[in-house]
């Protein structure tokens, strides 16, 4: 917030219009968000494999994903609030990762 004040001291000193203190101001925030989206996942890939061929390859924005994790069928209530879980802390990298004997996989990565 040091950059507002620093700013308006601008405009009140002559230096810059409210216009132009106005479209700085937006500029910063729109920056502001962009790097905060970066350090959190924004959407889960989700992967799964057929013995040993991949079926599914399916990317999902976070905010349907919170939504459609109580709507798989066989995911366990406790992988859904491990992923919710991830999701409301902004955690990276894979999330779920299932095997089985006959080369099936299932897994769900934050990006």
């Amino acid at each position: 917030m040091a950059d507002v004040d620093k700013i308006l001291k601008l405009v009140a000193e002559g230096v810059l219009t409210p216009s132009e203190a106005d479209e700085i101001l937006s500029a910063s925030e729109v920056d502001e968000s962009r790097s905060t989206q970066r350090g959190t996942g924004r959407h889960l890939r989700i992967e799964v494999s057929e013995g040993g061929k991949k079926v599914v390859n399916l990317r999902v924005p976070m905010n349907i994903a919170g939504w459609a994790s109580a709507f798989l069928p066989g995911l366990s209530d406790d992988h859904a609030n491990r992923i919710r879980g991830a999701m409301a802390s902004g955690e990276r990298g894979p999330l779920l990762d299932i095997n089985s004997n006959d080369g099936s996989r299932v897994l769900i990565v934050s990006e």
